[in-house]
């Protein structure tokens, strides 16, 4: 039982954030689950290195693309660290086998006769890499991007077009035959309804971009990025393809299921690949109910959140908030309401209550239990009644639904123990008192079992705290004996009114405006120093130590770099040093100053000084 699932791969001109999250969350839910089931799971997810974005980003920042591809490919891999995403493979479409495998495809098209040369005029949108419909609206005579809302430019170029045209009776037999081949049902009217009003060839080079994939057969022109990226899906399998092709499940965004749903089955059908079985389109996360965009500016960085929360949290608000396929809102309210009273309360009380009186009364391990009572073989009753409606949900991916009937129950633990007062029998009656302790830890090992996918690391800190490691999932492998140990609070609860009083701070420490005098500015003793060695800190992964010649001494700086600079891109350079910064110890180095960086998505970029000036030089 072999399940492939992907992530849509990942544009690099900018750092992640809550979006790509949720993406990438919920591919790593199922890919759990379905472990849980027995199934050898692949799970492929990466980044989208070419194409005009990614040049022009880069032209702004003084570099080539694959420097910035390079450099802002670590901080997505860092995130799905951070949130405990176990992935199969990180593609990334710079790969040489991915890139000649992409190329070998166009020629094999181009033989066939699927692909041909011709030219294109119309308005392009160089942030979502593809061009507007006619009918988008227009601002000043120039089209505005239905999808990021970005304006466009008009350019007319000659290209290599697919025959799409030629797969609209191909694609609708397949989707009369597939009709759960786009969930929801919605998008999957969206996608029917859209190429039943006919299909043109589509454009799939460009000569007016650079960086991409060129044309074995005629280099001048570039592959087109959407071309390129989809057939990420069968190059990141490498030598696993004809074990696990073809997809079970894409997981994307609603704004892209025209290419993944249209373009890319009648790409597979050209080429002559099976096609996915299914596509799974999520809604977007609004932030005051407008669509979160790199373009816009209105991300959000999940780090922020993982910082304050841990990831499970972040994890279990992306999948219980909102279900997949509706938009959700996010604000902070929304996310700390649902932090304190389902983690901290319901979940955090079970284990609290429970592991506190199994310590207290038998020094954590429950003796043998009386006789069962009418109560609890009610909650054995309702949760095996529960559990396979919750295998339903968690087979049609409708996590939200899931979690709040699972969340029903954990409360029901809570009134169970509420209305049974297993703290007035304490020791007195040892065999009542197991029982009930029993019967409501049973209940929560049950549960688990379900929210592991959602919370891998808390599931694993609670199934070490009440002796479950190890067991099969099961009311009856939960007995008596097991050794039950203290746990401290994995979800404490957080004050609403000191976390939004931190919060207006940081806001209002945003907006104030600080201005300085003159005098004060000259008190900077800003100097030219040249970086002469570069050293890896120990034991500080993000740490360099530089030693900078200052024109009549040589000082030691200490900066956060390692992930960002190779050692020889720092050798040599002359940059703006803070000389009379106090000394400071950092991680156990002293640093003897300061550098200058620009700070751009809190990547740094040092400033640079011309050749001529000598070190020692004074900035004024």
């Amino acid at each position: 039982m072999k399940f492939y699932l992907t992530t849509p791969i990942y544009y690099v001109n900018g750092r992640p954030h809550l979006g790509h999250a949720y993406t990438t969350v919920i591919g790593d839910v199922i890919a759990r689950y379905k472990k849980l089931k027995g199934y050898d799971v692949f799970y492929l997810t990466g980044t989208d290195e070419h194409g005009g974005k990614i040049e022009k980003a880069a032209k702004s920042m003084g570099k080539t693309p694959k420097q910035l591809a390079d450099e802002m490919v670590v901080h997505f891999r860092d995130l799905w660290k951070e949130l405990n995403i176990e992935y199969d493979f990180f593609i990334r479409t710079t790969m040489d086998f991915h890139e000649k495998k992409v190329a070998e495809i166009f020629e094999k098209l181009k033989e066939k006769g699927y692909v041909y040369k011709g030219s294109y005029s119309g308005w392009y949108c160089y942030n979502c890499e593809s061009f507007v419909p006619e009918d988008a609206e227009e601002e000043n005579g120039v089209r505005i991007c239905p999808d990021c809302g970005g304006k466009t430019e008009f350019i007319t170029e000659e290209n290599y077009f697919f025959r799409l045209s030629s797969f609209q009776k191909p694609l609708l037999d397949f989707y009369r035959k597939n009709p759960d081949f786009v969930q929801p049902a919605t998008m999957m009217n969206k996608v029917v309804s859209f190429v039943e009003s006919g299909l043109k060839d589509l454009s799939i080079t460009r000569t007016t971009i650079g960086w991409g994939i060129k044309v074995p057969s005629d280099p001048a022109h570039v592959i087109y990025v959407w071309f390129d990226a989809l057939f990420n899906y069968v190059t990141g399998l490498r030598d696993k393809f004809d074990k696990y092709w073809p997809a079970d499940l894409h997981i994307l965004g609603k704004d892209i299921i025209i290419f993944h749903a249209v373009y890319w089955p009648a790409f597979l059908m050209a080429a002559g690949y099976e096609l996915p079985k299914k596509i799974l389109a999520h809604g977007w996360w609004l932030v005051n109910k407008k669509k979160m965009s790199k373009h816009i500016g209105n991300v959000l960085d999940p780090k922020i959140l993982i910082d304050a929360f841990g990831e499970d949290a972040v994890r279990y608000f992306l999948m219980r908030e909102t279900p997949i396929g509706q938009d959700g809102n996010f604000s902070h309210e929304s996310f700390l309401e649902r932090y304190n009273a389902d983690l901290a309360n319901e979940l955090g009380n079970i284990l609290s209550r429970t592991t506190t009186m199994a310590l207290k009364y038998f020094d954590g391990v429950l003796p043998s239990p009386g006789p069962k009572q009418p109560s609890d073989q009610n909650m054995e009753d309702s949760w095996k009644e529960l559990s396979n409606q919750i295998e339903e949900l968690y087979d049609s991916y409708q996590f939200s639904r899931a979690l709040s009937l699972l969340w029903d129950y954990l409360r029901s633990i809570n009134k169970y123990l509420v209305e049974t007062e297993p703290w007035r029998l304490g020791q007195k009656d040892s065999q009542k008192t197991s029982r009930i302790l029993l019967t409501a830890l049973r209940a929560l090992f049950c549960v688990l079992k379900y929210i592991y996918p959602v919370m891998p690391r808390s599931t694993e800190k609670i199934l070490e705290a009440i002796g479950g490691k190890g067991i099969e999932f099961d009311w009856d492998a939960y007995k008596e004996g097991l050794k039950i140990k203290e746990v401290g609070k994995i979800f404490p609860r957080v004050d609403k009114e000191e976390f939004f009083k931190e919060e207006i701070k940081m806001e209002e420490k945003k907006e104030e405006k600080t201005y300085v005098t003159i005098d004060e500015f000259f008190k900077m003793g800003l100097k030219v120093g040249k970086i002469v060695e570069v050293k890896e800190a120990e034991n500080a992964n993000k740490l360099y130590i530089l030693k900078v010649d200052m024109g009549d001494h040589e000082r030691q700086l200490v900066a956060g770099l390692r992930q960002y600079y190779r050692p020889e891109e720092l050798l040599g350079k002359k940059i703006v040093v803070v000389s009379n910064l106090k000394p400071a110890k950092i991680r156990g180095y002293e640093s003897q100053g300061m550098l200058l960086a620009a700070d751009v998505n809190g990547r740094p970029y040092i400033l640079q000084v011309p050749d001529e000036v000598p070190p020692g030089t004074t900035v004024r």
